[in-house]
């Protein structure tokens, strides 16, 4: 059945087509497949460069980056150690590659991140837009205090744990090749991990999930958490408890801050 607001489909001007196309991107954007992908690949472009210039200045200051970011490690080398090593003549060089490429990751978190939200963006309706900036600000700042915790809390309890496991055996002859890719993974795998309470809140928000989902499956979001946490930390149940505990605790708080908004907007939490 037509749309008695609207005039017969025969007789709509191209002036018609343009008011009826703004009115249904006021309640949802209609995109067709390929305006999706040019989209996305517009997004992904303009992250990249960001991403490609943040790298090129880290690439300037790499050495002393390079002196901060192997502090924890010296710390807890046994008195007289000689600090790290390298076993090969490409070794230092592609260091440098990787430490550029782990802090132009995090200098330019705040602009590739906005590029993500601002893709979703067309998809919502009004009401759900109004979440974006907000969610944004989250965004960055749980990825940078994921960054934080790792580098100031478990990177020293995991090479503490580790290398003093090791020294009843021998004296350890770390690379700097491997210390810096265990850091790479550690560090972007919890900027990463603790981008998920803000995914749960906006699933929720957008009314995908519901607390009572949350609730009524929180043991088996237990394992998953302590499954993540095994993979992306050492193997070592320091390390693993260190992650999973604050995890879990964020969990526990998104289901808080979904209630409260939920109540805010005046409707039923379900």
């Amino acid at each position: 059945m037509s749309d008695p607001k609207l005039p017969p489909a025969n007789q709509l001007t191209t002036t018609d087509d343009q008011v009826i196309n703004e009115e249904l991107i006021d309640g949802g954007k209609v995109m067709s497949i390929w305006e999706h992908l040019s989209e996305l690949r517009s997004r992904m472009t303009k992250a990249l460069v960001i991403i490609f210039v943040t790298c090129g200045l880290a690439l300037a200051f790499v050495d002393p980056i390079i002196n901060f970011l192997k502090q924890p490690l010296l710390a807890v080398l046994p008195s007289g150690s000689k600090g790290l090593h390298f076993t090969g003549p490409l070794d230092v060089f592609m260091v440098d590659m990787k430490v550029a490429f782990l802090v132009g990751i995090i200098t330019a978190c705040p602009f590739w991140l906005f590029q993500f939200w601002k893709f979703f963006e067309p998809a919502l309706y009004p009401k759900e837009r109004k979440f974006i900036l907000p969610f944004m600000i989250a965004s960055v700042a749980v990825f940078c205090i994921g960054i934080v915790f790792c580098y100031f809390l478990i990177l020293p309890l995991s090479l503490r744990y580790l290398i003093g496991l090791g020294l009843e055996v021998g004296q350890p002859l770390i690379t700097i090749k491997d210390y810096v890719s265990l850091l790479t993974v550690l560090m972007l795998g919890f900027g990463a991990v603790f981008e998920i309470p803000v995914l749960i809140v906006l699933l929720a928000m957008l009314d995908i999930i519901s607390v009572d989902g949350l609730t009524a499956y929180r043991r088996f979001i237990i394992l998953a958490i302590l499954l993540i946490s095994a993979i992306i930390v050492p193997p070592d149940p320091v390390s693993l408890v260190a992650l999973a505990v604050p995890v879990y605790g964020m969990y526990e708080l998104s289901i808080v801050i979904i209630r409260s908004l939920k109540k805010r907007q005046g409707g039923a939490v379900k």
